[in-house]
């Protein structure tokens, strides 16, 4: 079995990982085989609606961080379902947004799955125009900084050069070695992505098991045991947020006015809905900008809104769609 590149992209939320994604599956080469493993911290997905296209494989993980103890046995249980059905040449992994991607190296160590895959590089991508308010509010993002390879400044566009300049001196401290690649839009090329040379393995460790076309479910279920039960593994989220995801009905209008007055502790918003034209629209708001409205292609299952907050308050983004005239047909937490 050939060994897959894994590519992980990290980020803190809304620093624009999506977007690198969606530009480099615009420009895949002929003669790779790419496939994108997707997790968002939401109980339903939203991205990986946003970068389906055509015959692209996109496997989602949802409820929580494939690098927690909630979602680490389906993202290790999909890694060998991702080996022995598609056999792609190269995996693409968005992490979620508040991810601790500390163990990604560790756990592609884990006998077998070396035979399976090797780690190509971890991106962590950087929101050139709030970093310093996110560095210092969330554990997530310096952690994800210190466990990258490639570290991508984005959102260039946003900040004067001093500034930049600034953020590249914070990023040594944390990384010292990584190169630092500067862009906006996620504008990164696959020569860029895939350019280094296989970097060094980190020791495998013992949770051993034989690899086989059909691994046994008992040997399967018995690895990822073993992955939980490591002590020094960092299975618990670094900060706590709360996520809301809401299916809706009701006029465009009613919902843009609610995008302009949701609450200030809210940090990401993004979902889809179905305009009075009979668009599909997607919108992405982070930390009480403006929200991002595009046209979507194709068709989606209803109107969904996530709402990720520093608090956990489950009334009050609901109580806002009854007070526009939008009723609320589910909420899932």
């Amino acid at each position: 079995m050939h060994r897959c590149a894994v590519v992980l992209i990290s980020g803190f939320l809304g620093s624009g990982k999506t977007t690198l994604l969606r530009h480099l599956l615009s420009q895949v080469p002929d003669h790779r085989r790419v496939m994108v493993l997707m997790n968002e911290f939401g109980k339903v997905g939203i991205d990986g609606r946003l970068v389906q296209d055509g015959d692209l494989q996109v496997w989602e993980i949802n409820r929580g961080s494939i690098f927690c103890a909630c979602a680490k046995g389906d993202f290790l249980r999909s890694l060998f379902d991702i080996a022995r059905k598609y056999a792609p040449e190269v995996l693409l992994v968005e992490a979620s947004g508040v991810a601790d991607t500390t163990d990604m190296e560790k756990d592609l160590s884990r006998d077998p799955l070396p035979s399976m895959y090797r780690m190509a590089d971890s991106i962590c991508v950087i929101d050139g125009g709030r970093y310093f308010d996110w560095v210092e509010m969330f554990q997530a993002v310096p952690r994800q900084i210190r466990a990258a390879g490639t570290l991508v400044l984005n959102k260039t566009d946003l900040v004067d050069e001093a500034t930049l300049s600034d953020i590249e001196a914070s990023l040594r401290s944390f990384n010292p070695d990584a190169p630092i690649l500067r862009t906006s839009f996620g504008r990164l090329t696959w020569g860029q992505v895939l350019s280094g040379v296989e970097r060094p393995k980190a020791q495998v460790c013992g949770c051993s098991m034989p690899l086989s076309e059909e691994i046994a479910e008992v040997q399967l279920e018995a690895f990822i045991d073993a992955v939980l039960e490591d002590g020094e593994a960092h299975l618990d989220p670094p900060d706590r947020l709360f996520s809301q995801s809401i299916r809706w009905r009701g006029p465009t209008e009613g919902f843009k006015r609610l995008l302009s007055v949701l609450p200030d502790d809210l940090v990401r918003a993004k979902g889809y809905w179905k305009d009075e034209e009979g668009r599909w629209l997607t919108f992405d708001l982070v930390d009480g900008g403006t929200p991002t409205i595009r046209v979507l292609k194709g068709e989606c299952d209803g109107n969904l809104a996530v709402f990720i907050r520093k608090n956990m308050d489950a009334r009050s983004i609901p109580e806002l769609f009854a007070m526009e005239g939008l009723e609320v047909l589910e909420v899932l937490v």
